[in-house]
């Protein structure tokens, strides 16, 4: 019996463990236990905090919440202040304290506003003339000179004396680039003839843009009274607006047919106010040959050989 007692009894050790109690076994105290051992017992044996709310549902399953409508930038902004509905108190000064203060009232709007500042000007002392006047328009020259002469009238007789004659070439070269416009603008690929109505409506604001050019400037030297130029600019732009296209219905050659005529009109005026010399007239009636073709001149020749006659 006493060696029984003195042996160990496994079975009751075995009991004891499963009851857990405090007795720990060399064989348990031999074998470790493994990481993935210790991460199962851990997730088992996570707690929530002592501070958790057990009544309150569980955050995992709450809804996801709605996204409120987004409000228009464009919309009138509600008022937050209350409405005043309290009377104002009204002032108790005499007129003339009214009037005064209304007074003030006008003369500090007035010092607020901005005055219109004045143009820049040139402080450069040596400032030359001859670029000066290249930057001024053709009113502004002419208003200079006619100025300069009434402050000393001999400026006159120099001026004359070096006048030189006035250049067509530029009104030459506007008039050639305006026909120009007009033949390009034709289109390319038409269904029937050129002379259609079609081509017309393609090309008739170049026409308009020929015809006022040329007027404008025609006008321009029938102003300045210098009658050789004058002369010379009306036998020129009859050449260009002659060369313009012909157009199968008489409306579509309203434009051009206007222009020979005002041009014949101020060719007229020009013998009129020239008082040409038998020779002078005589070539000018040559150069008007060229163009007895247009109906438009015919009145310009017949006029010259009635001032010829008249000479004799």
């Amino acid at each position: 019996m006493a060696g029984s007692a003195g042996r160990r009894n496994i079975l009751r050790e075995l009991g004891q463990l499963a009851n857990g109690s405090g007795i720990h076994s060399p064989l348990q105290e031999a074998s470790p236990i493994s990481p993935d051992e210790t991460v199962i017992q851990q997730r088992g044996l996570r707690r929530k905090s002592p501070t958790y709310n057990y009544d309150a549902p569980d955050p995992v399953f709450f809804k996801t919440p709605t996204k409120s409508p987004k409000k228009s930038r464009f919309l009138t902004p509600t008022k937050t202040t209350p409405v005043r509905s309290s009377p104002r108190k009204r002032p108790n000064g005499t007129p003339d304290k009214m009037r005064f203060s209304e007074a003030g009232i006008s003369e500090i709007s007035l010092t607020s506003k901005c005055y219109k500042k004045s143009p820049l000007k040139n402080v450069k002392p040596g400032l030359q003339l001859e670029k000066g006047l290249k930057a001024l328009s053709h009113n502004q020259l002419v208003e200079l000179i006619a100025d300069s002469i009434n402050c000393n009238p001999e400026i006159e007789g120099v001026i004359n004396k070096m006048l030189p004659v006035p250049d067509l070439a530029p009104a030459e070269e506007r008039l050639h680039k305006l026909k120009q416009n007009v033949f390009r603008s034709y289109p390319r690929n038409v269904w029937g003839s050129q002379d259609s109505s079609f081509c017309f409506m393609r090309i008739k604001t170049h026409l308009e843009a020929f015809k006022k050019d040329c007027l404008e400037m025609c006008q321009l030297y029938m102003d300045s009274e210098h009658w050789p130029t004058a002369f010379e600019f009306i036998f020129a732009a009859w050449k260009y607006t002659s060369e313009l296209p012909d157009w199968d219905y008489t409306y579509h050659n309203r434009i051009k047919s206007v222009c020979m005529k005002h041009l014949a009109a101020q060719c007229i005026t020009a013998l009129k106010k020239a008082n040409l010399d038998k020779p002078a007239l005589a070539e000018i009636i040559e150069r008007m040959q060229e163009y007895a073709s247009e109906s438009a001149v015919k009145p310009c020749i017949a006029f010259a050989v009635k001032l010829m006659e008249e000479m004799v």
